[in-house]
């Protein structure tokens, strides 16, 4: 539970700090977003969304291995990345961020974590085709995608990296939901 109430905490304080309630008529095109799965999986996910031109945006995401429930009780501990560009569907100009899509993404985990044979480092990277469907309301975002791609790296006993699921070993599979909130006032050209 200690290790806990600080992300708590923090994600309280990212909610608050990036939510605007009265602004019901704004149009945004940023969002801070956390994968909500990854806590059971022992780690923690954040995810930085901006919108960059109509029907499209960028993520980036950062997380730390070993912020989580310990599901498999192996004690991860380390780093993981995911970059990704997001082709959206049936999105309006006014909603920029939300809809179908589909994004092509790369993701990198570097972690130790107790294997049977003793303490283990594990690195892996992946190049995933990702699909997706994005919902905003006002302020509030929830985000859900599953993907499959091919990787290569040091494979785990457990086929887990914290964010994709070596299958194979050159196979990868992720899925997800996250949630979130949208900031900052998008402007709109008039022509």
């Amino acid at each position: 539970m200690k290790r806990k109430l600080p992300l708590l905490l923090l994600c309280s304080i990212l909610m608050c700090f990036f939510t605007n309630i009265y602004a019901q008529d704004r149009i945004y095109n940023n969002a801070i977003k956390i994968t909500f799965l990854s806590f059971i999986t022992g780690s923690t996910k954040v995810t930085y969304e901006r919108a960059t031109f109509p029907g499209q945006s960028f993520e980036i995401t950062g997380g730390i291995i070993g912020w989580g429930y310990d599901k498999f009780k192996v004690n991860p501990k380390g780093g993981l990345l995911r970059l990704s560009y997001k082709f959206m569907f049936f999105s309006k100009s006014l909603a920029p961020l939300n809809g179908f899509y589909v994004k092509p993404e790369l993701a990198f985990s570097h972690f130790k974590y107790n294997a049977s044979t003793g303490r283990t480092l594990s690195s892996w990277g992946t190049i995933m085709g990702c699909a997706g469907y994005q919902w905003s309301k006002k302020w509030f975002i929830l985000d859900g995608f599953a993907g499959i791609g091919v990787g290569m790296g040091t494979p785990t006993e457990l086929q887990y990296h914290h964010g994709f699921i070596d299958r194979l070993q050159c196979v990868t599979l992720t899925f997800g939901v996250k949630v979130g909130v949208a900031f900052g006032k998008k402007t709109i050209e008039n022509n």
